[in-house]
């Protein structure tokens, strides 16, 4: 057997099919039997190695570039956290996280291709969190290092992936929400599902994670999932919504009463739902903890459990690894073969993707 760390192709193979969501059987099945489940397995061990034309039709049932499976491996992640129901299998959470892992591989390659250094620190990380005043004081550093001031932010994964965070948006199984990693480069990756989710959900779901690697909390809320949960979640709030800019739109004083148009304003420009602005302007105390059920009951009542009225009409999308192969091919750095397996499309669809490519 090879040692796995020369087993370059094995290891491929393996990630190539948990990133398809596949069994040994299934890509036996998908290569209609030209070769058994146990000639796979020992390609992945590395008792065995497959003549070109195999490798070829292993890619194309695999959906991906034969490139991928002799491409040395090198990125791993910590420890992620993932936010999950209890349905998510095995297999699904593998091809999840081997997505995410071959974005940040390609996304870390055109990096590399034009020279770009991705030193980063995270802002937070001497900050101890005790609670919520510690959690507000923390979203506040945060925005004021990243210069974003207290408007709305209306991109927040591109707004991420500027600061040297990878973002990556999945459309998958409907029982994860998402997780958070750092690499063994110390970058850190956000993935979040975007499965029949509201653009509102996406962008809280984005910081939620981001606080998970950012927020250093004490042992107490770690072993407090519950509570941990709790923190993450008002961090987002935090940071989607400042408070000054939640006083400023909806008064400082004491509010017994606030009307529905009121917080449709401020989901429609913060791009925040309104049961998060309603749970903010509790936390701060705007509106008491009687009128916040009030609140909770006539949502559920009217809105049922997850809709509600006002929709934020910004664009969540991360745009930087296309606009860096964009950048590569217009300066001639990179073969338009090179651009389609970094965007991971074909030739054809690079073409009709970026328009300028000759």
């Amino acid at each position: 057997m090879i040692p796995q760390n020369d087993n370059i192709f094995g290891s491929r193979l393996k990630l190539a099919r948990k990133l398809a969501g596949m069994s040994l059987q299934d890509l036996a099945d998908g290569l209609e039997n030209a070769i058994s489940k146990q000639a796979l397995n020992k390609y992945e061990l590395g008792e065995m190695k497959p003549n070109s034309s195999m490798l070829i039709a292993i890619a194309k049932a695999l959906n991906i570039k034969p490139d991928y499976l002799v491409k040395k491996n090198e990125l791993k992640f910590g420890e992620i956290e993932f936010r999950k129901r209890a349905g998510l299998s095995k297999k699904n959470e593998e091809s999840i996280i081997e997505k995410a892992r071959d974005y940040v591989e390609r996304f870390l390659d055109i990096e590399n291709i034009l020279g770009i250094r991705n030193d980063f620190k995270n802002p937070l990380a001497d900050l101890q969190i005790n609670g919520e005043e510690d959690v507000e004081k923390a979203a506040k550093i945060l925005r004021d290092f990243w210069k974003l001031g207290n408007n709305s932010i209306s991109n927040i994964a591109e707004m991420l992936e500027m600061k040297g965070i990878k973002v990556i948006l999945i459309e998958d199984v409907d029982e994860v929400d998402g997780f958070a990693a750092f690499t063994s480069g110390n970058l850190p990756v956000v993935a979040v599902n975007i499965k029949d989710r509201s653009i509102e959900r996406i962008r809280f779901t984005i910081i939620h994670e981001l606080a998970h690697l950012f927020l250093k909390f004490t042992e107490a809320i770690i072993n407090n999932k519950k509570r941990l949960e709790e923190l993450c979640h008002y961090f987002s709030s935090c940071f989607l919504l400042p408070r000054e800019m939640l006083i400023k739109m909806i008064g400082g004083s004491k509010r017994t009463y606030v009307s529905i148009n009121e917080l449709i304003n401020i989901k429609e420009y913060f791009g925040i739902s309104i049961r998060a602005i309603v749970h903010r302007s509790k936390k701060i105390e705007i509106i008491n903890d009687t009128y916040y059920q009030k609140w909770m009951v006539y949502m559920s009542k009217t809105f049922g459990s997850k809709s509600e009225p006002g929709h934020y009409q910004g664009i969540e999308k991360p745009g930087l690894l296309d606009q860096m192969v964009s950048r590569a091919l217009s300066e001639e750095v990179i073969s338009v073969s090179k651009a389609a397996a970094l965007c991971n499309i074909s030739v054809g669809e690079l073409r009709k993707k970026f328009i300028s490519v000759g």
